[in-house]
């Protein structure tokens, strides 16, 4: 199976991480004309640092849908109006104990009735309230199998940017999401 290579994600983490890693939603602000991520904790409205790029996802937490999950979210101090894009880049990786390969396994995202997968790539946006008020944000992902099977248990890589007319897009982001596995295994990838 063709190697999923991720150099600027081993660069990225390095960068972004601590030794102990924190749930943190997806923060996205502008700075000198570009828009760029940061972890934020939604709870206590902390944006908690200015630089992440590797988030967290797990599948399964509503027994329901087993295959679906809606962390990280997004939160955002951009301009009331101003409509953030979300960009699923196409490929997805598999964990495969030391390095991330490709897989068969589709990761969808939506929001609404917008909707994008990574075999294609896509995008899917939603508007910073005009009111003022917070912008909190929850797309859905999905991950399915080949032909629309199940997916196998593992930790799985996707690559995302995020745009926003008028600023350049941000640098590429990674959601490691868990479907299954130990949180050993998660944090480990």
């Amino acid at each position: 199976m063709k190697s999923f290579v991720l150099s600027s994600f081993a660069l990225a983490l390095a960068s972004s991480a601590s030794a102990d890693v924190v749930h943190a939603d997806i923060w996205v602000t502008a700075d000198g004309g570009s828009l760029v991520t940061g972890g934020w904790d939604h709870t206590t409205d902390t944006v908690l640092n200015l630089s992440q790029r590797v988030f967290e996802g797990e599948f399964g937490a509503d027994p329901d849908f087993p295959f679906a999950g809606d962390e990280p979210g997004v939160g955002s101090d951009l301009v009331p109006g101003t409509l953030i894009t979300m960009n699923l880049l196409q490929g997805l990786g598999s964990w495969n104990g030391g390095g991330f390969d490709g897989t068969d396994a589709i990761l969808s995202l939506q929001y609404g009735p917008q909707f994008a997968d990574s075999m294609l790539g896509g995008s899917v946006s939603a508007m910073v309230p005009v009111d003022g008020s917070e912008f909190h944000w929850h797309p859905e992902y999905f991950l399915s199998g080949p032909g629309a099977s199940d997916p196998a248990d593992g930790i799985y890589l996707a690559r995302f940017t995020f745009s926003s007319e008028g600023l350049a897009t941000s640098q590429t982001l990674w959601i490691v999401f868990n479907l299954g596995m130990g949180e050993e295994d998660h944090e480990a990838a």
